[in-house]
């Protein structure tokens, strides 16, 4: 295996990090209890989306790319299991908020109500059900490497350049080895 140069390296996690994002966004992820079933997206205040980056860290091994994320992402990512810990009501009542829930009675039409009676709700309904996984990670991963065999149009260029790079590399080291001398037995 070849090793990459701190840029590159550099170029491959920002080109994974845009990839989790994309997937973070995409309108695949199943939500509601039994009863009720529906698909979306992970993205509420944007913050857990735009907490994701990669950094490149020298380690006594050589170089590691690291990614950087908001602590919930575990949950997001692996749910909750039903009859766990209830949910923070403060993280409820602000998701709410963003995502502009609003009560409704046994007939679909939207009621008045206290946002604190529907957070204690949903906290109460997640505590009996869970919240199902995500799999964001294994989803991105899973499919990497169709993404870099067959890249998506918005990671082409990037893509491209890490490509040409590695190979720069790979002609460079293969320069060097074919012209050290050969040692004589």
């Amino acid at each position: 295996m070849w090793e990459l140069t701190e840029e590159q390296l550099e170029q491959l996690g920002n080109m994974f990090a845009a990839f989790y994002r994309q997937k973070i966004k995409a309108k695949i992820y199943p939500f509601g209890n039994p009863n009720v079933r529906g698909v979306s997206n992970k993205v509420a205040s944007g913050k857990l989306l735009n907490s994701i980056k990669t950094k490149v860290k020298e380690t006594p091994e050589g170089l590691m790319l690291e990614v950087e994320y908001m602590d919930y992402f575990k949950y997001v990512n692996l749910g909750r299991r039903k009859g766990g810990k209830f949910v923070p009501i403060k993280a409820l009542l602000d998701w709410i908020k963003i995502r502009g829930i609003r009560r409704r009675d046994e007939k679909g039409r939207f009621v008045k109500g206290s946002q604190l009676s529907l957070a204690f709700a949903i906290q109460k309904n997640i505590h009996k059900f869970g919240i199902r996984r995500t799999n964001i990670y294994d989803k991105a991963y899973d499919s990497l490497e169709d993404v870099l065999m067959n890249p998506p149009a918005e990671f082409r260029d990037d893509f491209e350049r890490l490509y040409n790079a590695i190979g720069n590399d790979v002609e460079n080291f293969i320069i060097r080895t074919l012209n050290k001398e050969i040692p004589s037995k």
